[in-house]
């Protein structure tokens, strides 16, 4: 099993593909078993980079309070421990908020940054209605499938679900037999309330897409809107009709983008450069 020390932790990580690295940074409690999609789809054309957060999957739970940039600086650490001088990143949720902070704070890791499903902070942000509020806090007292399939319900589309039933649930019931517990879950829940990045956006250097559902009802579309007004330079896709869990949903048209993305500023940025020496 591929494991980082880092920061005073152990973090599990896999590396899949080859060419230059891509992190992919996990959203709340989530570990690598969430992303098999992402993981063939990106592994075809990038060294993929995935590791399960601190608190979360296979990787150290200390107890402890975390924060956004800390879970940055673990990010960071494997990086430097992969050996790896700069990578493409891409957080998605609470992910994202990591990658906002790592490109701020180890900017020299991060050659272009994707945001997808994400926020600048919840406190000044547009945040999620009284019903999805409803939802996700009824959802922490139910267990079994029973969670599973009402964590669906705040990420995909009634339609998805219907078609997909017995694909998410066994991808869901893999998941969980390394679900965070609890204690370590609410450090991060803490963690992601706390995030506020708002006046630093426009020290955000590095090329930067921002991907969002239209219909997301975790983290509502306006926070993407938020974004690019501090990101000046930043790129904004919205997919519309597809929800907080896009990247399943509507993989097909997000992988595009993102990797239409990625292509601009790598091999065809370089080829440039070679044919101006």
């Amino acid at each position: 099993m591929p494991v980082a020390h880092v920061n005073g932790i152990d973090l599990y990580y896999e590396v899949h593909g080859g060419g230059e690295p891509l992190l992919w940074v996990g959203g709340l409690g989530a570990s690598v078993r969430e992303i098999p999609h992402l993981v063939d789809a990106y592994a075809q054309h990038y060294a993929f980079i995935a590791y399960d957060g601190r608190g979360c999957g296979r990787s150290g739970k200390p107890a402890e309070d975390y924060t956004i940039a800390g879970l940055a600086d673990d990010a960071a650490a494997l990086l430097d421990l992969l050996g790896v001088p700069s990578a493409f990143v891409y957080g998605s949720s609470m992910g994202g908020m990591v990658a906002q902070e790592l490109a701020l704070n180890h900017p020299q890791k991060v050659r272009a940054l994707v945001l997808g499903c994400t926020t600048a902070g919840a406190v000044r942000g547009v945040r999620a209605g009284a019903e999805t509020v409803r939802k996700m806090v009824e959802s922490q007292s139910l267990s079994g499938d029973a969670a599973l399939e009402a964590g669906w319900e705040l990420g995909y589309s009634a339609a998805y679900i219907r078609a997909h039933r017995d694909e998410l649930l066994a991808r869901a019931r893999f998941a969980a037999e390394i679900a965070a517990p609890r204690d370590a879950y609410l450090r991060q829940v803490i963690a992601a309330a706390k995030h506020d990045t708002y006046d630093r956006l426009e020290y955000i250097m590095c090329p930067t897409l921002i991907v969002h559902g239209s219909e997301d009802a975790m983290i509502p579309v306006g926070n993407a809107h938020l974004l690019k007004r501090g990101i000046p330079h930043a790129e904004l896709a919205i997919l519309q009709g597809a929800g907080h869990g896009y990247s399943l949903e509507a993989q097909a048209e997000a992988d595009a983008i993102v990797l239409g993305f990625l292509r601009r500023h790598g091999e065809v940025t370089e080829g440039a450069a070679d044919a101006a020496r």
